[in-house]
């Protein structure tokens, strides 16, 4: 489930949500014709069966006469699975009588999700709906005309999908004011927050709803790792592109998307000016070394594991093998559910910032027509299918019912443990508020997500798109610069504070202040424009 700009240049209940507080610590662990569904504007899911459609109504009649088949590739980031296939024969038996529609499913392993697509893109493979996302470089293949303009698509052959997305959902994916992606529909925002295994949290007596900083940790760390040592007080992979949780910390939050995904320009949320920010500015050298210095001590104590400064192994990983009792997360309604079902352990998190809604984060799921698209009408529809057809987005994100899980209520199910078919594409593919429950999840559920996306702030610069057309040498070196310099934000090296000044006079020195200039005339341009 992956997954994500001062520019460094862009990277007890446990469903009870916590108090917010702003204090906390760093990040390091860090979706032709009158052939549609018929569709409820209802989040709440049904019970439809193949014959039925979204709204519980008859099926339409046939479109065969009307409509010449096409197959649908839907490429999307997943662990391919062994009973994949039986999965898309149930699903082209479903669509190519609704809409003479096949799809053929390509999932690709999150490790080669972006270098394969990319390929793809670059040859002028033969593509329709593509799974992407900010954090896959989005923006940077709009720019480059890797995907189609979807607005008259939209309105023409998925008026209720339009009808069913939060209107930020469809404020964030533009770029020059044109839609190129269509979010799947889930939480909007997440909020920063310390997760603990609640059986560790129990047995040491730990304050979770006390814990605002890494600082109120550190007692902890120190007792766990003398009773505990299979455990790892606080686990740091390779060295992100930036160590300090700016959100929590302060009122900057990464301006974005910018190529490249490394924070370096930000924006005072707060502030009414739309000042630009960087990593040069005293405030946030002062914040990076305070981080820096800190995590240093703690590598230095063993509360950090000893190799984070090359360990590639995702902490979802580690987090299954029981080796973590705290993490630093980003949190929703469910979340703590959601990682029990993962990996079996009881998690309890306190929430330590508010939810903002910003471009990174509402374009953190999506899809696109790709523009080798022969028939990018018929991609909008199945499109429209995933978001609001139970029994669709269902058959993908939960497989064939009997056979690899079992229906327990009128929207609750039980998967079949290792039935063959487990694909995780619930935050990935259309509409999460039509799947099916599962064990441990609340009825309200959804309901809880529509008050947290209802309730979350919104950023200023929602939909603000950065063009890099004019500083793409100044970003490419800017880029190595970061990925250089990330080790320091693991702790494993000395003397942090001495390498942030050697990195901050490089950046300076490769054109920071030029791409933070034209990121202010931009930003300044767009303002004016879109302001509310």
């Amino acid at each position: 489930m992956r997954p994500s700009v001062i520019i460094f240049l862009t990277g007890g209940s446990t469903m009870k949500r916590r108090k917010t507080v702003m204090l906390a610590p760093m990040a390091l662990a860090l979706g032709l014709t009158a052939v549609l569904p018929a569709c409820s504007s209802n989040n709440a899911a049904s019970t439809a069966s193949p014959a039925q459609t979204a709204a519980g109504s008859a099926a339409p009649a046939s479109p065969k006469a009307t409509l010449e088949p096409y197959d649908v590739s839907l490429v999307y980031q997943a662990k391919p699975m062994k009973d994949d296939a039986l999965v898309q024969e149930k699903l082209n038996e479903y669509l190519k009588e609704k809409i003479n529609t096949t799809v053929t499913l390509q999932p690709i392993a999150s490790a080669d999700y972006k270098k394969k697509t990319e390929l793809m893109m670059n040859t002028g493979e033969k593509m329709d709906l593509v799974f992407t996302a900010s954090w896959l470089d989005y923006s940077a293949n709009v720019t480059k005309g890797a995907f189609l303009e979807l607005d008259s698509l939209l309105d023409k052959f998925a008026p209720e999908t339009k009808k069913l997305l939060h209107p930020l959902y469809l404020e964030a994916p533009r770029y020059k004011g044109k839609l190129y992606a269509i979010p799947t529909n889930k939480e909007i925002t997440q909020g920063k927050a310390f997760t603990f295994r609640k059986d560790i949290a129990d047995k040491y007596q730990i304050p979770v709803d006390k814990i605002n900083k890494v600082e109120d940790l550190e007692p902890y760390f120190e007792k766990i790792k003398a009773a505990e040592p299979d455990m790892i007080d606080y686990y740091v992979a390779g060295g992100p592109a930036s160590f300090m949780m700016y959100e929590t910390k302060s009122n900057y939050r990464p301006i974005g998307p910018v190529p490249a995904k490394l924070p370096m320009f930000f924006l005072d949320y707060k502030a009414t000016d739309m000042k630009v920010h960087t990593v040069l500015d005293q405030d946030i050298i002062d914040l990076n070394k305070q981080d820096a210095e800190l995590f240093r001590k703690y590598y230095e104590k063993g509360y950090i594991n000893a190799d984070a400064a090359t360990v590639t192994t995702n902490v979802a990983d580690i987090r299954k093998q029981g080796k973590l009792w705290v993490q630093s997360t980003v949190w929703k309604p469910g979340a703590d559910i959601e990682l029990k079902l993962s990996d079996n352990f009881d998690w309890v998190s306190h929430v330590v910032e508010e939810p903002i809604v910003t471009t990174d984060l509402a374009t953190g799921s999506m899809l696109s027509i790709s523009r080798t698209s022969k028939n990018p009408e018929r991609a909008m529809m199945v499109l429209n299918y995933l978001h609001t057809d139970p029994y669709v987005i269902n058959l993908l994100v939960n497989g064939i019912e009997g056979k690899h899980y079992k229906k327990v209520g009128p929207n609750r199910i039980e998967p079949i443990k290792d039935s063959g078919y487990d694909s995780q594409v619930f935050w990935v593919l259309g509409n999460q508020f039509i799947n099916y429950l599962k064990p441990g999840q609340p009825d309200d559920l959804y309901e809880s997500w529509k008050k947290f996306n209802n309730d979350a702030k919104r950023f200023p610069l929602i939909g603000f798109v950065f063009d890099d057309t004019k500083v793409k040498n100044e970003i490419a070196q800017l880029t190595t610069i970061v990925n250089e310099y990330k080790v320091i934000s693991t702790g494993a090296v000395p003397n942090p504070s001495k390498l942030l000044d050697e990195r901050n006079a490089k950046l300076k020195a490769a054109g920071l202040e030029k791409v933070a200039t034209e990121l202010q005339t931009q930003i300044d341009a767009w303002w004016k424009e879109n302001k509310k």
